[in-house]
């Protein structure tokens, strides 16, 4: 079973920014995977009152899909993508690395301000189990990341530098990959990442993002390195 939740979409509601991600961990009961959606109605107040929003919280069969939103056509694909050992603080510039490298199945760009969804499945080391409301946004917001372009150039030597250290890569690969337009089917970012303190700030179009899913696959035996699949598409 999954746990999945969803924030319901209402007129003149800041959707972007209700905290979507924050779920705790669900360790237990997400222990397969967590679903999220945006959905479109509220529970009336017990004093009879209106939300202006709200969560709602259930089990959902492993094999289901989204309750409020219809599939369009997919945007881009990728099969396996190691992600090597995947630890310490850096997740999502590890998933932006690996899926800006990986070989993917592109459609045509998706239009401009249009909602859009994603799946992931997560393989953990053999042994270990992942917990999912740990990782869902750094996972996803990585793999946004990856099909977005940064336009903002000459991009600040900052960011290349604090990225090429913390991943290990020649500063180069790092402003290639940011600046590669051929990927960018969730369209572009002025700044899709920037200095921040000792770091790096990114800032995808996430607000677009209306469902998601982060699906626990079974561990290959022997294997102690974590990897991701995963399909964005269109919905409505």
């Amino acid at each position: 079973m999954h746990t999945k939740f969803y924030v319901p979409k209402l007129p003149n509601a800041d959707v972007e920014n209700l905290t979507i991600y924050n779920i705790d961990s669900f360790k237990e009961a997400g222990r397969y995977g967590i679903r999220f959606e945006l959905g479109d109605t509220v529970p009336p107040a017990r004093d009879g009152g209106e939300y202006r929003y709200g969560y709602r919280y259930a089990l959902a069969p492993r094999s289901g899909f989204f309750t409020h939103w219809g599939r369009g056509r997919t945007l881009a694909s990728f099969g396996w993508t190691d992600l090597g050992v995947f630890a310490g603080e850096k997740k999502l510039a590890q998933v932006w690395l690996a899926v800006a490298r990986a070989q993917i199945a592109l459609s045509q760009p998706a239009s401009a301000g249009k909602p859009f969804a994603v799946r992931i499945e997560i393989r953990s080391p053999h042994g270990q189990q992942p917990v999912c409301g740990g990782l869902m946004k750094q996972v996803i917001d990585g793999v946004i990341c990856a099909l977005q372009v940064h336009t903002d150039t000459p991009i600040p030597r900052e960011v290349t530098e604090r990225l090429a250290e913390d991943l290990c890569v020649r500063t180069e690969e790092v402003e290639r990959l940011l600046c590669d337009r051929s990927r960018a089917v969730l369209g572009e970012v002025p700044r899709l990442v920037s200095p921040y303190r000792s770091g790096v700030k990114w800032n995808p179009s996430d607000h677009l993002l209306v469902a998601g899913e982060l699906r626990v696959a079974q561990p290959e035996p022997g294997n102690q390195r974590w990897s991701i699949k995963g399909q964005i598409f269109r919905v409505g």
